[in-house]
């Protein structure tokens, strides 16, 4: 398998050296990453947190664990203002990983995953969350795909971690029937969420990251796909490079995430219609929303029961996106409907669409 370790990236315009981190930026480099830090790593891992530190260390014990050598790769977390800076609680994998520790004041996922790409020196972004525990050969097969469709997002397979959860599995349900619907119909818009994204880094950049208007943990994945899929781009699936989900739920934070949920979608949906010039959104086909509803009796483990109370959560889950949706047309959140152009990201344009 070839590995484009020197290959041109573009980078943002108007940083300066892209390995100088600001005064805020914490880095933790083995000894053998020092030795080799001339070199550039083939892929970046980003990683937004806030506070969750068991679960960060989690994340980056799996990470710690994959097959593909340790100077291919480096690790990026942007602790977004977190009431107490992460980085001493990750001193523990200095001599691991390659890894660089940002910090930010708190904007949400969406900037602070962007403040982390600032930072990073490979030619391929791969996103994660916190919460998250990719599995150990994760990198080496979005390598992979990324050297078999040279360009392309790579969007890669999430599985529950907390079968116990049903709000966790309810969530899942609705992640995979998702999936599953974009793969049945993929002329449609694919979403990936940004568990397990990977994206090349100058194209990346040519569309500005991530939209910082996005600073709930909601929407800003499913707007990056849209404006990838807008500009032209290709994307693949690649369900063999999995991260296994670790975000469990009571009843009233299962409630509020899609409600955030349904904000987003409607916030997406209208920028989509803006772009392409339509006074009115547009709304998939009847037969995603129907895949939904039914998709837990058909595919949830367990007894008729159990399928039972996690089709109740799924129809649930979609009564409060659409009051969230609601919601945000009565009243949004100040600001977003506008062309608004993040200041930290503006002339921040890759000099080349190519990677």
């Amino acid at each position: 398998m070839s590995r484009r370790r020197h290959a041109h990236v573009a980078r943002p315009l108007g940083s300066a050296v892209p390995r100088t981190l600001n005064p805020s930026s914490t880095p933790l480099l083995s000894r053998a990453g020092q030795r080799r830090s001339v070199a550039r790593p083939t892929v970046s891992v980003v990683i937004p947190a806030h506070a969750r530190i068991a679960k960060l260390q989690r994340c980056l014990e799996a990470l710690a664990s994959q097959t593909l050598p340790r100077d291919e790769f480096e690790v990026i977390v942007c602790d977004d203002g977190s009431p107490e800076p992460i980085a001493p609680a990750l001193e523990g994998f200095e001599d691991r990983l390659r890894l660089t520790v940002v910090r930010q004041q708190q904007r949400g996922p969406a900037a602070a995953r962007n403040e982390g790409a600032r930072h990073a020196s490979g030619s391929l972004l791969a996103f994660t969350d916190d919460d998250c525990a990719p599995e150990e050969d994760w990198l080496e097969h979005l390598l992979a795909n990324i050297d078999r469709n040279p360009g392309h997002l790579i969007g890669g397979s999430i599985v529950n971690l907390l079968p116990d959860d049903p709000y966790a599995t309810a969530t899942q349900l609705i992640t995979s029937c998702v999936y599953d619907y974009y793969a049945r119909h993929p002329e449609s818009r694919r979403l990936y969420c940004t568990a397990n994204l990977a994206v090349p880094t100058s194209r990346f950049w040519l569309l500005d990251g991530f939209s910082e208007q996005y600073q709930r943990a909601a929407g800003e994945d499913y707007d990056f796909c849209a404006r990838w899929t807008e500009a032209g781009f290709p994307n693949h699936y690649a369900p063999e490079a999995t991260v296994g989900h670790a975000h469990g739920h009571s009843l009233p934070s299962f409630w509020r995430q899609h409600f955030d949920y349904g904000r987003a979608l409607l916030r997406v949906r209208l920028g989509m219609a803006r772009r392409r010039g339509r006074g009115m959104i547009q709304l998939e086909a009847p037969s995603f929303y129907r895949d939904i509803l039914a998709y837990p009796m058909e595919h949830a483990e367990g007894t008729t029961a159990f399928r039972g109370k996690e089709t109740m959560l799924v129809v649930l889950s979609q009564i409060a996106t659409a009051v969230g949706a609601v919601r945000e047309w009565i009243a949004p959140d100040e600001g977003w409907r506008g062309r608004v152009r993040n200041s930290r990201l503006d002339g921040h344009k890759a000099q080349s669409a190519t990677s």
